[in-house]
């Protein structure tokens, strides 16, 4: 055989041998989720000086797309979807109040993994009901701990089944720099910070290396005693799979509750009860749905700016301007029969999106006219 034949032979056989093994990525268990916004109300007599939402996961802030001081109406847009968001507030009081997220720290890997072995064919998980004792355990855990933070006060526990997060307050007391003089006051060192467990064999164990950092301050007792900081589950909303997410209609207490985090002028050692959450509910790992009211009821649209949405609006619209109707309903994948009932200031841009939502094929589309009509009409049904 001359060496040419054999060059030739020996890319016959690396052809057959490449062509007879194709390699084949796995589709992606779930489609990328789509962004979606946050709309709602909040009520407040002390005046509210801001608002921003963050992710307590990729610790990104987000200013809202509008925000109506007078009336506490506001917009978020464009944010990430299948992601929880705490919305945080600063009153003129000097109260600042948080939303808390409580989910477990691997939620979205959890349904992931719980969709894939649906896929497989295997299954599911262990699962189990988070019970008062389990509760019990871990305020002891948390209470019975020895390190550099050696006093502990528990907020809130929330339990997913064999899994729970905590949201506890650490404080070192002791004055850990020691005082000169009026020039250097001895300090303390206070932090709020989320913890993860698993139930393993029966027992509860800390999972390594999770925690996540709220708030910090290293400082003089006189200084940090003007803290003032609230949580509360209500302010934490989750924008599904599809862009959805619930309205949010919150109603700010009049007074300061140091037992959802820590009021100005408080004792260090203050105890308070715990919240406890989730009990006796068995963790959903199964990728969340809406449900069929949401996505099959009647569904409202502010056809108007975003600055005349923030200022006032019906509860449980979406704003959505005239002039981008078109295209942001296709990105809802709004059925073409699904009811729909537009409004604006005086009826003029609902008509103009009413008549674009009919040439795209909707036919259950209704022009309620303004924002005062479909107030008179909600307030008669009542």
């Amino acid at each position: 055989m001359t060496g040419t034949s054999k060059i030739l032979l020996a890319g016959v056989i690396a052809g057959f041998c490449c062509g007879a093994v194709k390699l084949v990525d796995d589709p992606p268990p779930v489609k990328p989720p789509k962004s979606g916004g946050i709309e709602g109300k909040i009520t407040s007599k002390a005046r509210i000086v801001s608002l921003h939402a963050v992710s307590r996961v990729t610790k990104k802030k987000y200013q809202p797309y509008s925000f109506s001081k007078k009336t506490g109406s506001f917009t978020f847009t464009e944010l990430p979807g299948d992601a929880t968001y705490d919305l945080c507030l600063r009153l003129a009081d000097g109260r600042e109040i948080e939303g808390i997220d409580l989910n477990f720290v691997d939620v979205r890997l959890l349904k992931l993994a719980a969709e894939r072995r649906k896929q497989l064919g295997l299954p599911p998980d262990r699962s189990r009901k988070f019970s008062r004792a389990d509760a019990d355990q871990l305020l002891a855990y948390a209470r019975d701990m020895e390190d550099f933070m050696e006093d502990r006060r528990v907020i809130y526990i929330k339990g997913h089944g064999r899994r729970a997060t905590m949201l506890i307050e650490l404080m070192r007391l002791r004055k850990f720099v020691a005082a000169s003089g009026a020039a250097r006051p001895g300090k303390i060192i206070w932090r709020v910070e989320l913890w993860y467990f698993l139930e393993q064999r029966g027992g509860w164990e800390r999972i390594a290396n999770q925690e996540r950092m709220l708030r910090r301050i290293e400082d003089t007792p006189a200084n940090w005693s003007q803290t003032h900081i609230e949580y509360y589950p209500k302010l934490s909303v989750y924008i599904d799979a599809d862009g959805q997410a619930e309205p949010v209609d919150f109603q700010v207490p009049d007074k300061g509750d140091p037992t959802r985090g820590r009021a100005a002028g408080t004792d260090p050692k203050m105890k308070g009860k715990s919240y406890i959450l989730g009990l006796d509910v068995k963790a959903a790992t199964q990728p969340a749905k809406r449900p069929k009211a949401a996505v099959a009821g009647k569904l409202i649209i502010d056809v108007r700016t975003a600055m005349e949405f923030g200022d006032d609006h019906i509860p449980g619209a979406i704003n959505i301007p005239y002039n981008l109707i078109g295209a942001r309903i296709s990105e809802m994948e709004i059925a073409r029969t699904r009811e729909i009932v537009l409004y604006c200031r005086s009826g003029g841009r609902a008509g103009l999106a009413l008549a674009i939502l009919k040439k795209m094929g909707y036919t259950n589309v209704t022009n309620a006219g303004s924002l005062a009509d479909i107030q008179k009409k909600m307030s008669r049904k009542k």
